[in-house]
């Protein structure tokens, strides 16, 4: 073998050496995007388990707080509130839905209702939605408004609903 052989030979190692060490690289940039993701999805599926257990907290604390004043009244809201809290340190956290216009990807739509508020606006919350670590846990199902009510959408058009009564 020439100098120029051995020179070409190791310059085509080096290069694949190099791809060898970047694909590998690669690969485990890409194993630990999944193993996140995978724990992620397994920790979403825990709290959605566990989601009828939070919604129950709140029903607790309702009834517990009509309790008379007491060390059993404050001791269980005490327990109720870390509860609370440890779920939503946990990244679960209840959608703010108050003023919202409706978005298809973190709410369902049940109802239409006629109301005073623009339309495609959230109006009633029938199901509350989660978020767990800002992603979508559970869908909020709410009613939307359809728009004005009926009495002022006839008033704003007079005129053509008389026509629409002359003609029929």
């Amino acid at each position: 073998m020439t100098q120029a052989e051995i020179e070409q030979a190791f310059a085509e190692l080096t290069e694949r050496l190099l791809r060898l060490t970047a694909e590998f690289d690669n690969y485990k940039k890409r194993t630990a995007k999944e193993k996140e993701a995978l724990a992620l999805q397994s920790e979403a599926r825990l709290m959605l388990r566990m989601l009828p257990n939070y919604e129950e907290l709140g029903l607790a604390e309702k009834e517990v707080a009509k309790l008379p004043d007491g060390e059993a009244r404050k001791g269980t809201l005490m327990v109720l509130a870390k509860l609370r809290k440890s779920f939503e340190s946990d990244g679960l956290m209840p959608m703010q839905l108050e003023g919202e216009k409706y978005d298809p990807f973190r709410h369902e739509v049940a109802l239409r209702e006629e109301s005073d508020a623009p339309e495609g606006a959230i109006v009633r919350v029938i199901k509350q939605g989660y978020l767990y670590k800002g992603a979508v846990l559970q869908h909020a199902i709410v009613s939307v408004s359809s728009g004005k009510k009926a009495e002022e959408k006839k008033a704003e058009k007079p005129g053509k609903i008389e026509e629409e009564t002359n003609e029929g």
